[in-house]
């Protein structure tokens, strides 16, 4: 059986470039099984050929080459890698619920105790009568966001704090619409919101459809025993400023309401409930 393998035969075998490896060597997560001293050759063996695929699969999980050292370095024990991964697990299953529900193709709510993330938001206060408003205030606000050379966080959307009970009424409304950040962008400008527990509902629909959602979201809460903390947020998943190419029939929206912390007997019952899905 052969023992070393060239370079091209490792790329060619995993399916990766020659800078591909070299990138790999150069942030210490490979070296060559054996270097010809005459001609700078790079010889590789089955643990190379093994571990350029494991690296792989960690970017096509969405993790980073400084994830994948951790890994190594760690002797595969790394806290930060498992938090990476947990956060990964979270927002796959995140756009996994978002897109069934919208694959029903019909008005449909989803129920969720959540942990929300800390966050660092450039938000503004504004005023308006109508969905639409709400659309385009936070498309000015992104607007800003990006003029300031603010780095939006990738993994969260943008989202409206509702000052009132969120359904629409005669005349304006007050609300807060909200960019969250990256952590490094924390300054004077922004507002920093703690993690906390939260009941979510996921909502398919137009916007007369998430108003209505509204109502059924206050109604679920009192049935639930469940104390509020904070305003509802809404997040527009796919509306009028995150997507352009979707029809007002296939908006999907996440109400939330921050709530106290619960203990594990109380999660029980909720369980139990029938009403969390």
């Amino acid at each position: 059986m052969k023992k070393f393998f060239t370079i091209g035969q490792v790329c060619k075998c995993c399916g990766v470039s020659r800078s591909t490896i070299l990138r790999m060597e150069s942030r210490g997560l490979l070296s060559p099984a054996r270097v010809d001293e005459n001609t700078g050759y790079r010889y590789y063996d089955i643990y190379n050929v093994t571990k350029v695929l494991h690296i792989q699969m960690f970017l096509n999980m969405g993790l980073t080459y400084d994830d994948a050292y951790s890994y190594y370095s760690s002797n595969g024990k790394s806290p930060e890698l498992l938090a990476a991964l947990k956060n990964r697990i979270a927002l796959l299953t995140r756009a996994y619920e978002e897109m069934k529900l919208r694959m029903n193709d019909k008005q449909h709510l989803q129920l969720d105790i959540i942990t929300l993330p800390e966050y660092v938001c450039y938000q503004k206060e504004f005023k308006g009568a109508s969905w639409s408003d709400k659309y385009r205030d936070m498309y000015n606000l992104f607007g800003e966001v990006v003029e300031k050379g603010y780095r939006p966080l990738i993994s969260e959307r943008l989202f409206v704090i509702n000052n009132n009970d969120g359904r629409e009424k005669e005349g304006e409304n007050t609300y807060i619409c909200c960019v969250p950040l990256e952590p490094s962008c924390a300054d004077e400008n922004t507002v920093f919101y703690p993690s906390c527990t939260a009941i979510s509902m996921l909502c398919y629909g137009n916007e007369q459809a998430t108003s209505k959602a509204y109502a059924e979201f206050d109604e679920k809460i009192r049935a639930l025993g469940l104390k509020p903390t904070g305003c509802k947020r809404g997040i527009g998943i796919v509306s009028g400023y995150t997507g352009k190419e979707f029809s007002r029939e296939n908006y999907v929206s996440r109400l939330i309401v921050p709530i106290e912390d619960l203990n594990k007997e109380e999660i029980d019952r909720l369980n139990r409930s029938g009403l969390i899905n």
